[in-house]
């Protein structure tokens, strides 16, 4: 009766805790609930095949049937869980390892106390709940990986389980098998748990490697988005949002380098300064939409009009500004201030709406009329507002007459173009 007794115990430990590592080893789509009724029915039929079975005498039979048990039970439990077929045919067999392993150890270790039977129990219980503790709270995350990288690993499985159920099915004396090749037996459990161990401490390793190098994309992309960033507000420092030419303080910044240079290689540059006739008007009768085309369309034929190392900006409003280098005399400057003032002659279409607008553009040459920021630009706009004084649309220069000690212009001579 003991016997019996025992026999129930350890057949009910192997059957309820092999369910309870394998919901462990996968997510389950209706949670505990799912798990305690299935764990509940296998320990039903555990009991009841235990007695059929003892009461036959044929232990081995009863092993035999508790592998073809686990079989239908992973069989059944396969449509309570998250992953496909293969990855639950992997855990299947991990699962199956595991539990072959548990009763090699608990059967010898049982043999070490005064009633092997309750100790083999025993152990087999704690076995179970020390491999379940270590894959909840250490392995959990690195045996799903595995399972997702099956192929990789699968060959390696199989062939454990081919190694250590061997010995439970080539054979009519289990018991007697089990202390027969009592040293093979551990020799290929050890092997086993260096190649689960190699396999868990390899993933955790390259897990460690990718958490790194993903930390160091991470760092590499928030670096690009950061220099990006600053590009960005670099230019929206530097440029005018609307018409994409350099802006006011842009401009200015510019001018400053130009005058350094051109002061250390005696050479000579003009500064235009242009403000648009008419604009007002557009903007009163056809909206601001219209002008803000106007704008654009006007800082387009600028950029056609320039060479790449002449500079244009918008300074604000409907004024404009060019610095044209290396510019021989105020004549080439004309010259140059007459094409702009023809281009934006030119009608533009802003969507369906035909626009005119004129121009009155003041020209100031370096070092001939300013040698300073300052001079050249107010020079430059006084000669753009006697155009407008003498009724719009044309071109101005500053003409030098008398120079004060500090090099400033001390008045301007206007020479309009019609």
């Amino acid at each position: 009766m003991n016997e019996l007794i025992s026999n129930i115990l350890r057949g009910s430990v192997s059957s309820v805790m092999y369910v309870i590592l394998l919901f462990t080893l996968t997510k389950s789509k209706f949670g505990r609930k799912s798990t305690i009724i299935v764990a509940a029915s296998v320990f039903f039929i555990n009991i009841v095949s235990t007695i059929w079975f003892y009461v036959y005498g044929d232990l081995t039979a009863l092993s035999r049937f508790n592998v073809v048990l686990f079989i239908v039970v992973a069989l059944a439990l396969k449509i309570l869980t998250r992953v496909n077929f293969m990855q639950w045919s992997f855990t299947f067999l991990t699962t199956i390892n595991i539990a072959m392993m548990i009763i090699i150890l608990s059967f010898h270790l049982g043999k070490l106390f005064p009633e092997p039977q309750y100790a083999n129990t025993i152990i087999r219980l704690g076995l179970y709940i020390v491999v379940i503790f270590l894959f909840q709270r250490y392995l959990l995350p690195l045996y799903q990986s595995i399972v997702n990288n099956w192929p990789i690993f699968s060959a390696l499985v199989v062939c454990i389980f081919l190694n250590l159920s061997y010995y439970f099915y080539a054979t009519d004396d289990i018991q007697n098998t089990l202390t027969t090749f009592k040293w093979p037996l551990f020799l290929l459990v050890t092997l086993t748990l260096a190649a689960y161990g190699t396999i868990f401490y390899s993933l955790k390793r390259f897990a460690e490697m990718y958490a790194l190098e993903t930390e160091n994309l991470k760092i590499q992309n928030e670096t690009g988005l950061l220099h990006q960033a600053a590009l960005e507000l670099e230019k929206y420092a530097n440029y005018d949002t609307l018409t994409g030419l350099p802006n006011r303080r842009f401009f200015f910044e510019r001018l400053e380098k130009v005058l350094a240079e051109s002061e250390r290689n005696t050479s000579k540059f003009a500064i235009l300064f242009i403000d648009l006739d008419g604009f007002k008007d557009i903007n009163d009768t056809y909206g601001h939409e219209v002008g803000d085309g106007v704008l654009i369309a006007v800082g387009k034929r600028l950029l056609k009009c320039i060479r790449e190392t002449d500079f244009a900006a918008r300074l604000g409003g409907d004024e404009f500004a060019v610095i044209f280098h290396d510019i021989e005399d105020i004549i080439s400057a004309e010259n140059k201030g007459k094409s702009i003032h023809t281009m934006l002659q030119e009608i533009m279409y802003i969507d369906t709406i035909e626009c005119n607008v004129n121009s009155s553009i003041g020209i100031a040459i370096y070092p001939d009329t300013g040698k300073d920021s300052d001079a050249l630009l107010r020079n430059a706009d006084l000669a753009m507002y006697a155009i407008k004084r003498n009724g719009k649309g044309g071109i101005g220069a500053a003409v030098p007459d008398t120079f004060s000690t500090n090099g400033h212009l001390a008045r301007v001579h206007v020479k309009p173009n019609p």
